[in-house]
């Protein structure tokens, strides 16, 4: 301190200048922002009267004392404490000074309302020596402005001024031996922020990141005729624009370059590394990165579910490259939306149940969520799952009775229309021959060069088995849509299929395969069949996409497959209008048959077959009365019976679930029909809700339940008047600036939903009417909205495993394997982890690295 006071003298001296005209000087320099931009999150402060304490990693030090040289950034932060009200002097002839008429405030005056004493701060920083202002200066008006002018004057006063516009610009001794340490820290934490970025990145786009063996050392980064990988490889292309990456690679290499070759000529034998030696580039490095993104996407997501009152839970397992099986676990909470997060892939060696809902359990309780809040859980139909007694549904009920389980209902529906394409031989051959065909064209480049030369490169689907889309796609670009077969490509495929026929270059045996499938194709029943499935796709196909939507709630999905099943119904016993289709589109097709010039024809009647009797045996007197007309006989053989068959299990697998009840209730749709039913019938029906959301809130009661019920459905039309009117005034600010998109976005808002849950949820959240009036019908809302009707995200998560997981990558541990799905699937929550954060946890992985980063 001495010396510093020593160097400020000399300066004082040679420049000749008044320590208080500096002061006035610099007076903009003295405020808090004349501090190192730097800014320590860590700290945080509060004054009582402006006077209290600053905190620092939990060790409080107290405002008005010396403070130590570390301390001095937070002591500046908290000072100067100026009150204005409740003190015995003029705070104006205190804190400021006349000169010149302008007044210039006292930044270095400081005042503990609790002992009414003043301080100089700048004197209780820097000074060797006590004065009066060191020690507390009384603050009675009697002599205090004239101390104050006193210690404005005194020498020691000017020279701790100087101290601090040193220590303000970072001059003095102890900033000029720690800068350039300071300066490399911060080029090493920037270097690891575009690391960090890549990793990012790579783990955002599913890409591995790992090199080819011994092309990750350091020092053969400036050899680019090795694969190095996606992580080094992204950071040298980035060094080609970026001088500060670049200057730390080029050292890098040279370090360990160093380090090799001194090895070579010693003859050591080492790998890796140097201890001392941290490029920040090694592989280390990057499991340390992935490490801690993974931890903290865990922890924003726990933190985000244990936001929420409760959550719901949706798992199936899957087999990965290795042939290891895979649990994928999604949550699904509600706090303002309806989320569903991926929580993590956990490795299965049983696929017992009771083994399933241990593993479940384990994984919420590492991640700190209460088993007790799960309401609900979706699985698939396997025994395992659902199992009356040793399915996974089963142990969970045991450890949590109140929750509700819902077989995913897009499987259900994938499981009906499988049943529905077996259910008859016609529906087996029909399917069968396009797989056949779609097979017999792509095995080999020959016949596929025929299909590309007619079809212009357009793409022939082969049915798999466990895409749900897949016969639906399949018929729909042979056939194009029901009554509409304009974009169909039937008569390119038959027209190939002929010309390979006709080809004498291709052996007997695919010319065969060929003649069959086109006589195949030609047979009137081939295109009743189309048109018969194009229309039970027409109405499925929506329903099961609409079932994969995220965010589906569980009511929702039960009108709409009731609106499916009506509309099923309706087409049941029209037959009439699949043969008006499918007599459209025989004409369309010999049409195109005769201007290609390939002189085919689809008949439009039904090839005659033998009529089968039955002989009549001596002593029977009834006698066989077949079904001549073949029209008839497929109607009721094949058309009725696949429309039975998707009728029948509809109605059967979507049986309504026992909270239905309560649930139809809530439903804005239903709120007419609801007002005419008494209190009675009304509590009635909530008894079973009321029991499982008086876990949650223990004050709810029926009665109070049925009253808000009645009074929110009693004025929901002006509450969604009023809503509407809302979303009006928003397009009118938000789409001011762009007339030609208006219309549309406009016209997109205005048919937004406001008969549904969803809206009522929204609706009573945005105008904060969840906090008093109606926090039970909230509470009900948000409980139906939580329950998962489809576990598709798991589904989803195993589509991204196999892209992580493949032939190619096959060696990632369990836990990085589950970091990089969480990256590649929750985007969003890995956009907002701080890279601050991230070094914050490497830095703690060592010494070494707390050293260089912090």
């Amino acid at each position: 301190m001495f010396m510093i006071f020593y160097i400020n003298i000399l300066i004082l001296t040679i420049q000749g200048c008044n320590s208080i005209e500096v002061a006035d000087k610099f007076r903009h320099t003295t405020t808090n922002k004349g501090l190192s931009n730097d800014a320590d999150h860590s700290i945080s402060y509060k004054h009582s009267d402006n006077s209290e304490v600053v905190e620092h990693n939990s060790v409080v030090i107290t405002s008005f004392k010396k403070p130590n040289t570390f301390e001095l950034k937070m002591f500046f932060k908290a000072h100067p404490v100026q009150p204005f009200n409740n003190v015995i002097f003029n705070p104006l002839l205190a804190y400021y000074r006349v000169k010149d008429n302008n007044n210039y405030k006292r930044e270095w005056l400081t005042y503990e309302h609790s002992s009414k004493l003043f301080y100089c701060t700048f004197c209780l920083a820097f000074s060797k020596n006590s004065n009066r202002f060191t020690i507390g200066c009384q603050s009675e008006p009697r002599h205090l402005y004239q101390r104050l002018c006193e210690h404005e004057k005194s020498v020691d006063h000017s020279q701790c001024i100087d101290s601090y516009l040193l220590y303000s610009k970072q001059k003095d001794l102890y900033n000029m031996f720690t800068k350039e340490k300071q300066a490399e820290k911060c080029k090493k934490r920037a270097v690891l922020d575009r690391i960090i970025e890549t990793i990012k990145m790579i783990g955002k786009r599913g890409l591995s990141y790992r090199g080819a063996k011994n092309a990750e050392a350091a020092y053969t980064l400036n050899d680019a005729t090795i694969d190095h990988g996606n992580f080094l490889e992204v950071l040298i292309l980035i060094s080609k624009f970026d001088p500060l990456l670049k200057d730390h690679i080029n050292n890098a290499v040279l370090k360990s370059s160093k380090f090799h070759n001194n090895n070579k000529v010693t003859g050591k034998k080492s790998s890796g590394r140097p201890g001392s030696l941290v490029t920040l580039l090694s592989k280390t490095t990057a499991d340390y990165i992935i490490e801690a993104i993974g931890q903290l996407m865990r922890k924003c997501i726990s933190d985000n579910i244990n936001e929420a009152q409760f959550f719901s839970i949706q798992i199936d397992s899957t087999q990965d490259i290795n042939v290891h099986d895979q649990l994928s676990v999604i949550i699904r909470y509600v706090n303002t939306n309806v989320n569903e997060r991926l929580l993590g892939f956990v490795r299965c060696i049983s696929g017992k149940g009771e083994y399933l809902c241990k593993l479940v359990c384990e994984l919420l309780k590492k991640n700190g969520l209460d088993l007790n809040k799960c309401v609900g859980s979706s699985t698939d139909g396997a025994a395992n799952m659902r199992g009356e007694y040793n399915g996974f549904t089963a142990w969970l009920k045991k450890e949590v009775p109140e929750q509700i389980h819902v077989w995913c209902h897009a499987h259900i529906l994938n499981l009906i229309m499988t049943d529905v394409t077996k259910i008859c031989i016609e529906c087996v051959s029909f399917f069968g021959l396009l797989s056949s065909i779609a097979v017999f064209v792509r095995e080999s480049y020959l016949r596929m060069n025929k299909w590309e030369t007619t079809s212009k490169y357009k793409f022939i689907s082969i049915i798999g088995e466990t895409r749900w889309w897949a016969k639906d796609r399949c018929v729909s670009k042979i056939f194009g849509s029901f009554h509409n077969p304009k974009d169909a490509l039937f008569v390119d495929i038959v027209q190939t299929l002929d010309e390979i026929y006709n080809t004498p270059n291709f052996t007997s045996d695919v010319r065969f395969k060929a003649k069959v499938y086109v006589d195949s194709l030609l047979k009137y029943e081939t295109i009743i069949l189309s048109q018969i499935f194009l229309q039970i796709f027409s109405s499925t196909t929506p329903l099961s996409l609409y079932l994969q939507t995220k965010g589906l709630d569980i009511f929702q999905a039960y009108k709409m497959v009731k609106q499916t099943t009506n509309i099923l119904n309706e087409q049941s016993r029209n037959f009439e209008n699949i043969l008006e289709a499918s007599n459209t589109f025989t004409e369309w097709a010999n049409i195109t048959f005769n201007d290609r010039h390939l002189g085919l024809n689809i008949p439009r009647e039904f090839a005659e077959h033998r009529i089968s009797r039955k002989k009549i045996m001596a002593g029977e007197i009834s006698k066989d009365d077949p079904t001549i007309n073949q029209v008839n006989k497929y109607r009721i053989n094949v058309f009725n019976v696949i429309y039975d068959q998707i009728i029948n299990s509809i109605t059967q697998r979507f049986s309504e679930h026992e909270i239905f009840s309560s649930i139809s209730i809530l439903d804005p749709s239903n709120f007419v029909s609801t007002l005419n039913l008494s209190h009675i019938d009304i509590a009635k029906r909530l008894i079973k809700l009321t029991g499982i959301l008086n876990k949650f809130d223990p004050s709810l009661t029926v009665g109070t339940f049925t009253d808000e019920i009645k009074d929110f459905a009693s004025k929901w039309p002006k509450i969604k008047q009023l809503a509407d009117n809302d979303d009006d005034q928003e397009n009118v600010l938000q789409y001011d600036d762009n007339d030609e998109d208006n219309e549309e976005k406009i016209d997109e808002n205005k048919n937004k939903c406001k008969d549904c849950i969803v809206c009522c949820f929204k609706v009573l959240q945005i105008y904060n009417l969840h906090s008093m009036a109606y926090s039970n019908l909230f509470l009900a809302y948000k409980f139906i909205l939580t329950l998962s009707c489809t576990q598709v995200r798991c589904e989803t998560a195993f589509s991204k495993l196999k892209y992580i997981l493949n032939r190619l990558r096959n060696c990632l541990s369990q836990e990085k394997m589950d970091t990089f799905l969480l990256m590649n699937i929750e985007k969003d929550i890995l956009q907002n982890i701080k890279n601050e954060d991230v070094i914050e946890l490497i830095a703690n992985k060592s010494s070494l690295l707390k050293n260089l980063l912090i």
